[in-house]
């Protein structure tokens, strides 16, 4: 049957259950329909062979709609509601959801879990199937299904919220065995948790039912709040400085604040997801200086999830912190404030300092500077309260005068890059920089300026080749500006995806520094652990490759480049009775 035939009719689908995943209600129709092969499914809800059968973060919602007639949903519906989006998305901006979005919807979501910071996490990036063995039992008796929940699949839940149970990680999918293949959850392919874990459960469940209430909280937050990272940092160092972490003048006492957060990270690094997670007290020192310095993008949500139950234990008290961070006068990146004014004062509190500020400037006639001292606050702080009641800050120049000043900021306000500003204006890019801080919200209007700039740039460039080249394909007219295509690809990918003859194509990432010798060794200590587990329990049956990736789920993507891992090679060897090649394609082991 043509997947473009009307196959539905008048006839109803099946309709979404609670809690349901798109992979969840596919996987329902394949079962329901009898079809044998997993291509006849996907031939007539994604109008290709493999079309959609990603089980975290799949493509073709646009076919699948079309092909649906739209009564199980928009695009977007799907996207944010029943795919992992919904997890991701309340970390990440407006432009960048619509980007994402747009990428689900197309056939292609190559590179999207780089673009989210997943690859580059040092979390498992395969998202592992998850079950609650007695949500499936109700489920069964009350829907005629036991299906997959989207709340159980989010990275960090491991406790099934409704029964208190642990949640069953499935053999399947993730792991790379019948990856292409549409399953429902059962018995028969959910591992439990070995012993070890057992006792983990036992001894911290409330610790791991804790941080899975944190992130269902985050993710399902009516209203939703999609956290900002700049003020999600400065929630942070509130934090931090309640418990005596900051030095007095705002600096951070990183020795400690590793100790503790290394304290707190060691139970959770007992399940496989954790493992990215500080093992000694240098990656604490390195998490944290990473986690607190600067506000970044691309990061995990799980590590601000991990962090936030570190710091404030609960949704509640997060909520109440963050909220109160937002209130505050919005701070920009390049301003910040002192140990003394991360403490937050009450709203009338504030208004009272605010006023007293504008007297000691206005009506005592003292420089921003001893004006900021007088109310133990940080000069930049003073700068931004001035400007929001009016006030100018003066300044003493000893080569930008008023006028040339003036004139430097109208040009950045326009994007110009610091260096063209600086030779332009015959000055040093530090004095740009200065600038470019002390003036209260340039910084974030330059950045915005630059961005438009860019944007202008890239969509001029690609909209002339898609006119002179339109019938060549995508391929051919992306070597012919790879950059342009790359940057819209990572920062507006829906309109790159409106305006392409043809669907994009993955570009490939750069490579990232690796510690392949430790990476060596915990690898093959895993395969030496599941071998002796997999002997066990297969007695007779041949021990084979499949069955230490399906144990391991990271395994299978280092097969492709055992050469820079001996000692797992070596290990895999060993437990196959074998030799073994030292590079695998990964796409020919199913």
């Amino acid at each position: 049957m043509h997947p473009e035939t009307n196959f539905f009719g008048d006839a109803p689908l099946l309709s979404w259950l609670p809690d349901e995943t798109l992979f969840s209600l596919v996987s329902r129709h394949h079962k329901f329909w009898g079809h044998g092969l997993a291509k006849q499914t996907n031939l007539l809800l994604f109008g290709r062979s493999r079309g959609g059968s990603q089980h975290d973060l799949p493509s073709g919602i646009d076919d699948f709609v079309r092909l649906t007639e739209q009564r199980l949903g928009t695009a977007d519906e799907i996207c944010v509601q029943h795919t992992l989006l919904r997890y991701y998305r309340n970390f990440i901006g407006d432009r960048d959801e619509e980007n994402f979005v747009a990428t689900l919807r197309s056939q292609s979501v190559a590179n999207l879990k780089f673009r989210l910071g997943i690859l580059t996490s040092r979390f498992r990036a395969h998202h592992p199937l998850k079950a609650c063995s007695v949500c499936m039992q109700n489920d069964r008796g009350e829907f005629g299904w036991a299906y997959w929940h989207i709340q159980h699949q989010y990275p960090g839940v491991w406790i099934c919220q409704t029964h208190g149970s642990p949640l069953l990680e499935s053999d399947l999918k993730s792991s790379g065995v019948e990856r292409f293949h549409w399953h429902l959850p059962g018995a028969a392919h959910l591992r439990p948790w070995p012993v070890e874990l057992k006792a983990l459960r036992d001894m911290h469940f409330d610790s791991l039912s804790r941080l899975a209430n944190l992130t269902i909280n985050i993710v399902h937050r009516q209203p939703r709040i999609r956290i900002d990272l700049t003020q999600l940092h400065w929630a942070y160092r509130v934090a931090l400085g309640r418990r005596n972490l900051l030095t007095p003048n705002g600096g951070l006492r990183l020795s400690a604040i590793a100790d503790e957060f290394l304290t707190y990270v060691q139970t959770l690094k007992l399940l496989p997801e954790f493992s990215g997670l500080a093992s000694t007290i240098n990656e604490a020192n390195a998490q944290m200086s990473r986690m607190l310095r600067v506000p970044r993008s691309g990061t995990h949500p799980l590590r601000h999830i991990v962090m936030i139950d570190w710091l404030f234990g609960e949704s509640g008290k997060f909520f109440k912190a963050y909220e109160k961070i937002l209130s505050l006068p919005q701070i920009s990146n390049d301003i910040k404030p002192s140990g003394q004014s991360l403490i937050l004062p009450s709203t009338a509190e504030k208004s009272d300092r605010k006023q007293t500020l504008a007297k000691l400037i206005q009506e005592e006639g003292k420089s921003m500077r001893a004006a900021a001292a007088v109310l133990d606050i940080d000069t930049a702080t003073a700068i931004v309260w001035a400007a929001q009641m009016g006030i100018e800050a003066s300044h003493r120049p000893k080569k930008l005068k008023a006028d040339r000043r003036k004139a430097l900021v109208e040009i950045l306000r326009q994007g110009v890059d610091k260096k063209i500003a600086a030779k332009e204006f015959e000055i040093s890019v530090v004095t740009v920089t200065h600038v470019l801080r002390s003036e209260f919200g340039l910084n974030q209007q330059w950045q915005q300026a630059r961005q438009a700039a860019a944007r202008v740039r890239a969509r001029e460039a690609w909209s002339a080749l898609v006119t002179e080249h339109a019938n060549l394909g995508v391929k051919f007219i992306r070597n012919l500006n790879p950059a342009a295509y790359a940057w819209l690809y990572r920062n507006d990918r829906k309109w790159l995806s409106e305006r392409s003859p043809v669907l994009g194509v993955s570009i490939s990432s750069t490579s990232h520094r690796v510690h392949w010798d430790e990476r060596d060794l915990d690898l093959s200590a895993a395969v030496e652990r599941a071998a002796l587990t997999l002997r066990s329990s297969l007695g007779k049956q041949k021990l084979m490759l499949w069955h230490l990736y399906q144990a391991i789920p990271e395994l299978k993507a280092k097969l492709s480049v055992l050469d820079r891992l001996p000692i797992t090679l070596r290990a895999i060897e060993v437990a196959l009775g074998r030799r073994v090649p030292a590079t695998l394609k990964t796409d020919m082991l199913d």
